[in-house]
């Protein structure tokens, strides 16, 4: 049924923006709708989209990922934790639509957790880096609406340290934060998370009147 991407690698990669939320382009109509959050790492991708599922009722197909669990995760909500041999094997069974592989581990989404999202709402919700946005706008055109999350340097630091975050999490973060946010204009819609509820009703929004529109 589906001509499935192969696996690629990157380095996760950076710069204060507008307040405002900005919608960027229009996305054609298209029978799977995949939403993508994307944007800096430690801008609260997960829990937006975790809340944007709860909503919406579009399901979120949580990642897989060999990087250590972080002392406030669990395994099952936060990501599916494996190791590197269950992750290879994985691999090569073909499992992912698509992977990455970053500085603090491999990540990957599952083909048929997709597939099983779109058989219930036709749509799915997912989280994933600049390359893996790319990836699903190359398989899925513009049955793919990108939305972009940042927040500033200063709040990821705050944020790490309150969590307790390895001190070689925060500089990775840090360190890639610039290259992250060169990336933004690649989605329809940009915006600051500076409260996560009012981020959240705001995307919400966006995306009702965007999938009323497309379907």
């Amino acid at each position: 049924m589906w001509d499935w991407l192969k696996s690629s690698k990157t380095v996760a990669n950076e710069q204060k923006l507008n307040l405002e939320p900005i919608e960027t382009e229009q996305s054609e109509s298209s029978i799977n709708k995949v939403i993508v959050i994307t944007g800096t790492s430690g801008s609260g991708r997960k829990n937006t989209a975790k809340q944007l599922s709860a909503h919406l009722g579009i399901p979120y197909v949580l990642p897989y990922t060999t990087r250590a669990i972080r002392p406030n995760e669990r395994d099952g909500d936060h990501y599916h934790f494996i190791s590197d041999e269950q992750f290879q094997t994985m691999a090569d069974r073909l499992t992912f639509f698509q992977t990455v592989h970053l500085e603090r581990g491999n990540y990957g989404i599952s083909k048929d957790e997709l597939t099983q999202a779109f058989e219930m709402q036709q749509a799915a919700i997912v989280v994933v880096n600049h390359e893996g946005t790319r990836a699903f706008r190359e398989h899925f055109g513009q049955g793919v609406i990108r939305v972009f999350i940042y927040v500033t340097k200063e709040d990821i630091q705050s944020r790490l340290e309150r969590e307790s975050a390895p001190y070689e999490i925060v500089e990775e973060y840090l360190r890639t934060y610039t290259e992250q946010v060169i990336n933004k204009k690649e989605s329809e819609y940009l915006l600051q998370n500076i409260d996560p509820v009012t981020t959240v009703d705001k995307i919400k929004g966006f995306l009702q009147e965007k999938l009323k529109n497309n379907g």
